[in-house]
C-alpha cells in the first residue's frame, strides 16, 4: 500500500513539473519562466494593435449566467444576480503581450496592484495565423494547479472583443473595453 502511494506521488509531481513557474508578487499566482510556452511571440505583428486598445482593459460581460429561465446580459462586475462575484478583465500591451486578470466586484476600488502583471495574473501572447488575431493563454489548466497553454482567437468590434478559447465548450466569450485611469496601467509587460 505504501509503495503504491509513492508511486503515485511521484507520477503527479512529475506530471505537475511540465512548466517551470515561480510565484508572483500576491504569493500565490503563477507564471511561465519557461520561454518555450510564449515561443509563439516571433509571430506578432505590429498592425494587430490598430485593433487593440492598449490604454484600456476589457472586462467580462456576463451571457452565460441565468435568472430563472431568463438569461442576464450584463458586465460582469454589475450582475449583483450572480453568486459568482470574480470577473475577467483583459490588458493588451504594445509589444504583443497580454494579461488576463481576475477581479471581485465586491471590491469596485481599482489599484494599481489590481493591473500589475508581477503582482498578479495571467500572462499571454498575442500573434497572427491566418490573418487570424490568436493568442496563448498561459494560465492554470487542472484544479491541482497545473500551468498550461490555452489557445484563443480574438476578434475586435470597436468596443467589443470577442474571445473564442479552444475547447471552451460553453461558447465565446465576450468582453467590453473599459477605460480606467492611465496610472493604475502604467505597468511593464516582459516576458
Amino acid at each position: 500500500m505504501k509503495k503504491n502511494i509513492l508511486i503515485i506521488l511521484v507520477l503527479i509531481s512529475t506530471i505537475s513539473c511540465g512548466i517551470k513557474t515561480y510565484k508572483l508578487k500576491n504569493g500565490y499566482s503563477k507564471v511561465a519562466i519557461d520561454q518555450k510556452v510564449y515561443q509563439n511571440k516571433k509571430y506578432f505583428e505590429k498592425s494587430i494593435l490598430k485593433k487593440v486598445d492598449t490604454l484600456a482593459v476589457y472586462e467580462e460581460y456576463n451571457t452565460t449566467y441565468y435568472s430563472g429561465d431568463k438569461p442576464v446580459n450584463a458586465l460582469a462586475r454589475e450582475n449583483y444576480e450572480n453568486v459568482n462575484t470574480i470577473y475577467g478583465v483583459y490588458k493588451f500591451y504594445g509589444n504583443g503581450n497580454f494579461n488576463l486578470f481576475m477581479l471581485n466586484r465586491e471590491k469596485p476600488l481599482l489599484e494599481s496592484k489590481m493591473f500589475d502583471p508581477e503582482y498578479t495574473g495571467w500572462r499571454g501572447i498575442l500573434y497572427s495565423e491566418n490573418n487570424v488575431i490568436k493568442g496563448d493563454l498561459i494560465t492554470q489548466i487542472t484544479g491541482m494547479g497545473e500551468i498550461g497553454i490555452i489557445k484563443q482567437t480574438f476578434e475586435f468590434y470597436g468596443d467589443t472583443l470577442i474571445v473564442n478559447k479552444k475547447g471552451n465548450k460553453f461558447g465565446n466569450e465576450i468582453y467590453i473595453k473599459r477605460k480606467i485611469p492611465i496610472e493604475l496601467l502604467k505597468n511593464n509587460a516582459k516576458w
